[in-house]
């Protein structure tokens, strides 16, 4: 006959294994994605000399663009992220810790302005979602072709399309 200890740790080493077994990918899933923020000064800094090259800060930018392009994301801003040299303010070569911080506090500021503080940019150049109601112009409940392209013309500054599939 097996004792009350025996039962109970039995109980916790099947919810223990139970847990292990639910929560391990889970963990091992967040190790391996990074946050799409910007990237640690460490990372950047390769041989761990306390300053970017121009070769180590080209090598990092174009990995994280091919690791982005892979996981089928973009990199916003892009196009427009300073130059090394636009980064290298004092103009010895190699970015400290200081210079980089600024250049992407500068950099993220830009893009705000350019899309809109407070806006949804994830919803085209800081333009924010329209609601249903804002959508249908006659009030039934419905948005029909003509109400859909209405909107669109007037989101972005073209003569309406009215459809005569319309019933």
């Amino acid at each position: 006959m097996k004792s009350p200890d025996q039962a109970a740790f039995k109980v916790i080493l099947i919810t223990s294994m139970i847990i292990a077994i639910v929560l391990l990918p889970l963990a091992a899933k967040a190790d391996t994605e990074k946050p799409n923020g910007p990237p640690v000064f460490v990372e950047i800094d390769v041989d761990q000399d306390g300053f970017v090259s121009e070769q180590e800060y080209t090598d990092f930018r174009a990995a994280r663009m091919a690791a982005m392009a892979e996981a089928g994301k973009t990199m916003k801003g892009a196009a427009t992220a300073p130059a090394f040299q636009d980064i290298d303010t004092d103009g010895d070569g190699k970015l400290s810790e200081a210079e980089l911080t600024a250049a992407h506090q500068a950099h993220h500021q830009a893009m705000m302005e350019q899309h809109g503080k407070g806006q949804d940019m994830h919803h085209g150049k800081g333009m924010k979602m329209p609601t249903f109601i804002e959508l249908d112009l006659n009030g039934d409940g419905c948005i029909n072709e003509e109400e859909f392209a209405r909107h669109q013309a007037e989101r972005h500054g073209k003569p309406p399309e009215t459809a005569s599939k319309t019933p």
